[in-house]
């Protein structure tokens, strides 16, 4: 629960932080993941009702709201992969996918309902293959695949490998 994130220089073995307190960040669990786009990273929304973005050339902090989206939940996402110039945001108690695309600082989301998948936590973490993302399962029974071009979302029966059970790959 920082008010910070956290840096650390690979080459020095130095750690520093950059404050998030100047663009209003001071949820408890603010962010959960992130993903970086160019020079700078942007943090999927925990209990923040906005996306973060952090400028590494300036080293400033700053916010993009989501709840104009509808997005307001407690526990929103929990992880974000790049795919172009759009982050998409792994769904843990939100019903979509967060989507934020970088050209136009504009956030939006797409609606995972379709495909099935609903309740509290969904999904934690994201990773992008090809145009295509996919996301970890928590409580649920399958893999979240969502094909970014076309905008859907699917799913992957994860119990016919035997893996069950609450918190599969947290």
């Amino acid at each position: 629960n920082e008010d910070n994130v956290g840096v650390l220089d690979t080459t020095t073995s130095s750690f520093s932080t950059i404050s998030t307190t100047a663009a209003g960040v001071t949820a408890i669990d603010k962010y959960s993941g992130a993903a970086a786009v160019g020079t700078s990273v942007v943090f999927a929304p925990g209990n923040e009702d906005n996306v973060g973005v952090l400028d590494t050339t300036t080293s400033s902090f700053s916010t993009i709201d989501t709840t104009a989206a509808g997005v307001n939940a407690n526990f929103k996402y929990s992880g974000a992969a790049v795919v172009g110039n759009s982050v998409f945001f792994a769904p843990n108690r939100e019903g979509n996918v967060g989507v934020l695309d970088t050209t136009t600082s504009t956030f939006s989301t797409i609606d995972t309902t379709a495909a099935g998948v609903s309740g509290n936590n969904k999904y934690v973490g994201a990773a992008a293959v090809g145009t295509s993302l996919f996301f970890a399962p928590c409580k649920r029974d399958e893999d979240g695949e969502r094909d970014a071009p076309a905008g859907r979302l699917s799913t992957i029966d994860t119990t016919a490998a035997g893996v069950s059970g609450n918190n599969k790959y947290v």
